[in-house]
């Protein structure tokens, strides 16, 4: 079983590590926790949103570039917590 199968919970202090230095890794991470499994997850990470301007998560993560995975990080701690807005 890989990592991406078992979500585990993510402390506060996880959050601002991963948010400080974000990885690919952590995105995954978290969506597989935020959406409860590797399936919804990878779902979202592989469709369009509006929020991306109309890219798919995974696009902006395979750009290793730090502020674009750091945006999807906060996207999905805004989901996990019901911040919509």
């Amino acid at each position: 079983m890989s990592t991406l199968d078992a979500p585990v919970a993510t402390t506060p202090a996880d959050l601002r590590d991963q948010l400080e230095h974000p990885t690919a890794e952590a995105v995954w991470s978290r969506a597989v926790e935020v959406f409860g499994g590797t399936e919804k997850a990878k779902s979202w990470m592989t469709s369009r949103r509006d929020i991306f301007d109309g890219r798919c998560p995974e696009q902006l993560v395979v750009t290793g570039d730090p502020s674009q995975l750091r945006l999807v990080l906060e996207i999905l701690i805004r989901i996990d917590y019901g911040v919509f807005s």
